[in-house]
């Protein structure tokens, strides 16, 4: 099992492996066919999937509350709640 403080450090490197992806997708996008566009999308979606799974939601099952989408989540039910 990680200790909290490795678990936020395995966190951080998912998430800038997240935003690398990115990064090579916005850079290649304007710079290719429409296919390789595709090609690009899907591979960067499903590498961006697998750390998700397979790397961030362990960290999160073990540590909740270093799971950043649950508080974008709270807040974003609390903003979409119909007044009384």
């Amino acid at each position: 099992m990680l200790t909290k403080e490795d678990a936020l450090i395995v966190r951080n490197h998912a998430l800038k492996a997240i935003d690398e992806l990115m990064t090579l997708f916005h850079f290649a996008k304007d710079k290719c066919s429409p296919q390789e566009e595709e090609q690009f999308k899907r591979g960067v979606g499903m590498s961006i999937g697998q750390i998700q799974m397979d790397i961030l939601e362990v960290v999160n099952a073990q540590y909740p509350e270093l799971d950043d989408l649950v508080d974008d989540q709270k807040e974003s039910d609390s903003t979409n709640e119909f007044p009384s």
